[in-house]
């Protein structure tokens, strides 16, 4: 569908999400074409991180070259001598993706590219269709779907970001029949706060010191936990996939299921829920064309590239071609937490998705439409979803409902 508006030279306005960039560059560009990223002095640093990635991961076209405005991005004059020195002395057809910089870069570019070539191929990302939108004076836009793939490390690496390589994500859920189990579980609310009493008063009070996991050492000497005080049916679970009896062992549970003790703790307390939602996105994943899927994605930050603490943290995440889909995961009911969750991963999925990019929250709430109302009204994102407790159990099915609706 895109081939008849392919170019040979593509100019790229750069604003601060290089993303449409990226999948404006993939889809018009013909077999060995040139991309020309235009840039302010403000988004120097998007252009580079734009132009590694091209150079480095799309063979087909040739070598990305930027084009700086300065400060001089509203001066008519000297974007239009930059633009016409380039289309007067080069071959071939030429084109202008306008989806980033400013309006005034846009309008500016736009007029003299015309001007000079009149067929011209003008165009932007629209990130409510997923499409490519073709602009022509003549007769209505045309909008073409652009099925272009992007990995979360490429999203990650378009904004200057990598994940910690001594803590890479997750790919494959563990014990997800076990998740499975608490996840059903969790659907009563009772059960559900049984379980966290007892995460409290026996796993943590004897596991933590403070907020932090004991060492490996001293975790490896605790005695095994009682489980007394939990109902029959965790129990079952617990002697199923842990080889626990009336007591659960944390270097027996560990032994062919994690690489630290600490990782049993967590799985224990809660990480199983970010288990359970990948597992669950994995089982539709070929039906609904996810490629990708992660979950623990712990975010390196470039300024302190040595430290303990992360950027920030997706629990689970997924690509559809370009598009991400982050899911922020609590086991808790309390309204104040659930929203600073939601709200946290709303604001970096699109920081890194753009407007493209949608998020949810998987929790324990029991009126997950109030929430999901409260948080539409902050973020102004209708596409967003809250996933509550009595969703737990047919989260795969709610999921793809999420998903279609976004199509």
């Amino acid at each position: 569908m895109l081939e008849p508006y392919q170019v040979d030279r593509l100019f790229l306005l750069i604003g601060e999400n290089p993303l449409p960039n990226w999948v404006a560059a993939v889809s018009l560009l013909r077999d060995g074409g040139t991309p020309y990223l235009i840039h302010t002095t403000h988004t120097q640093k998007q252009a580079v991180y734009l132009a590694h990635l091209l150079n480095r991961d799309v063979s087909k076209i040739q070598t990305a070259q930027p084009i700086c405005l300065g400060d001089r991005h509203a001066n008519a004059h000297h974007i239009c001598q930059r633009i016409q020195a380039l289309v007067e002395r080069l071959p071939g057809r030429f084109g202008l993706n306008y989806t980033g910089g400013t309006k005034t870069m846009a309008v500016h570019a736009y007029r003299t590219l015309q001007a000079i070539q009149p067929d011209a191929v003008f165009s932007y990302l629209d990130p409510h269709k997923l499409a490519i939108c073709i602009d022509s004076d003549r007769d209505d836009c045309l909008y073409i779907p652009v099925s272009v793939r992007l990995s979360l490390a490429q999203i990650l690496q378009l904004h200057g970001l990598t994940w910690k390589t001594e803590q890479p994500p997750i790919a494959t859920p563990t014990l997800p029949q076990a998740a499975t189990a608490l996840a059903k579980l969790h659907g009563n609310l009772q059960l559900a706060k049984t379980w966290r009493n007892w995460c409290h008063q026996e796993l943590r009070s004897k596991a933590r010191q403070g907020n932090i996991w004991q060492r490996e050492a001293e975790l490896a000497q605790l005695p095994p936990l009682s489980l007394q005080n939990l109902p029959e049916a965790f129990q079952q679970v617990l002697c199923q996939y842990f080889d626990a009896s009336q007591t659960i062992s944390l270097s027996i549970a560990c032994q062919g299921r994690f690489k630290q003790l600490r990782q049993v703790c967590e799985w224990l307390d809660g990480t199983w829920l970010e288990h359970y939602v990948l597992q669950q996105i994995q089982a539709i994943a070929p039906l609904h064309g996810i490629h990708e899927s992660k979950m623990s994605l712990h975010i390196k930050d470039p300024a302190r590239p040595y430290s303990q603490w992360d950027k920030f943290e997706f629990d689970v995440a997924f690509m559809r071609d370009y598009q991400l889909f982050a899911l922020s995961c609590t086991t808790t009911d309390k309204h104040s937490l659930c929203k600073q969750k939601l709200f946290e991963a709303a604001l970096r999925a699109r920081q890194l998705g753009g407007a493209e990019a949608r998020v949810a929250l998987v929790c324990c709430h029991d009126r997950p439409e109030l929430l999901k109302t409260e948080l539409e009204i902050v973020t102004r994102d209708q596409k967003l979803a809250v996933f509550g407790r009595q969703d737990l159990e047919h989260l795969s099915q709610k999921i793809a409902d999420w998903i279609g609706q976004n199509n």
